[in-house]
């Protein structure tokens, strides 16, 4: 099994490191998987070190996908921010904009690609009342995924990360077969995120009944669970949060881009990326057994991503 912490190449990651030396101690014998924002010009993340690319996340597509333009005007305030956001007006911006992922990971020489298979707005997400079905989102991400590889048989390893709103929840075996049945890229598999899971049941309030729940999880899905190569390894236990947000929903700004800041800070205050590290979790690991193994974890500075990375990592004696 091989270990990775997650980083990006914005600046607000980078300059933590007044070194490419710095990260390296940080990084002690794991790897990186990476996600790009922006160009690294001081060259801090080394290339050797990155094992993953994690493909950047357009929450909302599914409408532009489809072409709905009136939709997606509605949600973005007009055709000028469409354009800004998705670099055109046609889907073959959404699949240039994917095509950059696939250029940065043959560029670092990426073992595996990350995907988020999900859609919503930025209502959707502070109701949790989908516009569009599991189906519907698993149904076009597939269309998606099988046109960005064409015909690409033996390319690094596509992993399909489960989130907790519409598309892959990794909590209906049903859906997760029908994911895994429509993406034709051959070397496809699943990249479980422990804490996007336990997000998918709110009453959970303690770490041990986050580990139970996903076990369940595991237990029903039976032998899907072979299709499992990474795991995304965080917890957030904030579905009380999530349930009153839901319940009482906040009146949404009048531009997009005041829209997105309310989504952003709603979305970091309950998906906490925190270390996973109650008894049973090292067990749950090894009854995965996943080949890669990512320490997922979100802080604010260099000290803090020492401490919970050290907090993280002590769960498996390193």
């Amino acid at each position: 099994m091989k270990t990775q912490i997650n980083l990006t190449t914005s600046c607000c990651d980078l300059d933590r490191f007044a070194s490419r030396d710095v990260l390296l101690d940080l990084l002690g014998d794991d790897g990186i998987e990476l996600t790009c924002f922006e160009d690294d010009v001081r060259g801090i993340v080394p290339a050797e070190r990155v094992t993953g690319l994690h493909m950047s996340c357009l929450p909302y597509w599914l409408d532009f996908w489809r072409g709905d333009r009136k939709a997606c005007i509605h949600e973005l305030d007009n055709i000028e921010t469409v354009r800004a956001v998705f670099g055109g007006e046609t889907p073959d911006a959404l699949r240039l904009h994917y095509q950059k992922d696939l250029e940065h990971a043959r560029q670092y020489g990426a073992e595996y690609l990350v995907f988020h298979v999900c859609d919503g707005s930025v209502e959707e997400t502070f109701t949790g009342r989908a516009r569009h079905t599991d189906a519907e989102v698993i149904d076009a991400a597939a269309e998606l995924l099988n046109e960005l590889f064409g015909d690409v048989q033996d390319g690094p390893w596509l992993l399909l990360e489960n989130l907790w709103y519409a598309g892959h929840r990794f909590t209906d075996p049903e859906m997760t077969a029908r994911l895994l049945e429509r993406v034709k890229y051959p070397r496809t598999g699943l990249m479980l995120d422990t804490g996007h899971l336990l997000h998918t049941n709110p009453d959970l309030r303690t770490q041990e009944e986050g580990v139970r729940y996903i076990h369940e999880m595991l237990d029903r899905h039976g032998d899907l669970c072979r299709h499992i190569r990474g795991v995304h390894l965080n917890q957030s236990l904030t579905g009380a949060r999530m349930t009153n947000v839901q319940a009482n929903p906040p009146k949404l700004a009048k531009t997009y881009r005041e829209r997105c800041e309310q989504l952003f800070f709603y979305v970091f205050s309950i998906d906490l990326h925190q270390p996973f590290t109650c008894p049973g979790v090292k067990e749950l690991i090894e009854r995965i057994a996943p080949e890669y193994l990512t320490y997922e974890l979100i802080s604010r500075d260099l000290d803090e991503h020492r401490r919970l990375l050290k907090e993280q990592r002590a769960v498996f004696g390193s």
